[in-house]
């Protein structure tokens, strides 16, 4: 189903009753029931049934959403809410598509293989997202296509999806899954692949969206690989979700696959500090995926878990989210830092480039970097601490 027939087959079965209002972050933030995620479904039947029309005001209140499903997990009646506003979402990019903002939306998401080679474009990027030097290379130009063990015979054969935002925005977390991979004896093909589609789907562009997915998709199947990995947990989710394989294969999230698959040993260095573990939206909600992160680090000598008073919640990053809902997104991350703060954690530990940026952005100056756990696993397999 697409668009208002979506909407048309789940609309209907909101009973309003508003559980979803008590997990919704952005709702948390500006209380009004047009935020809300029970909002936000109204207004989107409005629309399918033409009773509304996708003008700039219902524009503006479909884009008060992370996207991240806490309330399609809570939903008692089984909506996919999160679904029915980007489906919303999806009908209002129809309406406008040569609008100057999407246009330029699809022509950086849409082309990212194609924009990453021109001169300047990585410092580009970088100042778009924000947080990060504007200078070095990106992770594409630090690693192989195809990086073997260096002592012994592969175990498998892994295909790793480098996302835009672990390429260009963190390479050095590519460079560290690339290296405890092979360590622990996989070879690792990195196709030459562009960002995962995931920013267009969210934003209502679902052709880009899926042209992005058919031509990743083919660069995979070039290869014959015993699975499929990232270190991002929301490429993760939303490859998963639509079958990068072109089957009902996962794409594991990087810890995920150390987990079930690998089992790896026990590193020898030590790290000694406690870390506070962020378990991403996409990662909670969409994979549905809990504990994996505490498992991989509490293998790591040294390393002690901090918990975050209040328990996990959204960091309000969400990709774009962060940027086009600057105030919003940071309300949401301040009230989140400080619980982490509260922890005393040394360190924070998450498995989104999305997520590292955003809690990089909160807690700056206060004296707790915050990484991915491929890097500690580095240092405590490898001695190398970037």
């Amino acid at each position: 189903m697409q668009g208002n027939e979506i909407i048309r087959e789940y609309q209907s079965k909101c009973v309003r009753c508003g559980q979803c209002r008590f997990v919704c972050p952005v709702l948390d933030i500006l209380g009004k029931e047009s935020a809300s995620p029970r909002g936000k479904v109204y207004l989107a039947g409005l629309m399918a049934r033409g009773e509304v029309s996708p003008g700039p005001r219902a524009k503006d209140i479909l884009s008060l959403c992370l996207v991240c499903g806490a309330c399609a997990a809570e939903c008692p009646s089984g909506l996919p809410v999160d679904g029915i506003i980007t489906a919303a979402r999806a009908a209002a990019a129809s309406s406008h598509p040569y609008s100057p903002h999407r246009f330029m939306y699809r022509s950086l998401f849409a082309q990212m293989s194609l924009l990453g080679r021109l001169p300047g474009f990585t410092s580009l990027f970088r100042g778009i997202a924000g947080g990060t030097p504007l200078t070095g290379r990106p992770a594409r130009a630090l690693i192989s296509p195809i990086s073997r063990p260096k002592k012994k015979k592969p175990l498998m054969r892994v295909g790793y999806f480098l996302g835009c935002a672990t390429n260009y925005l963190l390479p050095e977390v590519a460079v560290s899954v690339v290296n405890v991979l092979t360590h622990l004896g996989c070879e690792v093909v990195t196709p030459p692949t562009g960002c995962c589609g995931l920013p267009l789907a969210a934003e209502g562009e679902t052709s880009a969206a899926q042209k992005t997915l058919e031509a990743n998709r083919r660069l995979f199947q070039a290869y014959k690989l015993d699975a499929l990995i990232t270190d991002c947990s929301s490429c993760s989710h939303h490859l998963t979700r639509q079958g990068l394989a072109g089957d009902a294969r996962p794409v594991y999230e990087f810890c995920e696959f150390l987990v079930k698959v690998l089992n790896p040993a026990k590193p020898a260095i030590e790290i000694n500090q406690a870390v506070a573990c962020h378990y991403p939206c996409h990662l909670r909600h969409g994979r549905k995926l809990n504990g994996h992160l505490h498992q991989i680090l509490g293998i790591i000598p040294g390393v002690s878990m901090a918990d975050i008073p209040g328990g996990i919640s959204c960091c309000g990053g969400g990709g774009s989210f962060s940027i086009r809902q600057k105030s919003i997104s940071s309300q949401i991350l301040q009230k989140y830092t400080g619980r982490i703060l509260s922890s005393g954690a040394h360190s924070a530990a998450t498995v989104c480039p999305s997520c590292i940026l955003q809690l990089r952005r909160g807690l700056k100056g206060r004296g707790i970097p915050v990484l991915h756990p491929a890097q500690l696993l580095n240092a405590s397999y490898l001695g190398i601490r970037d």
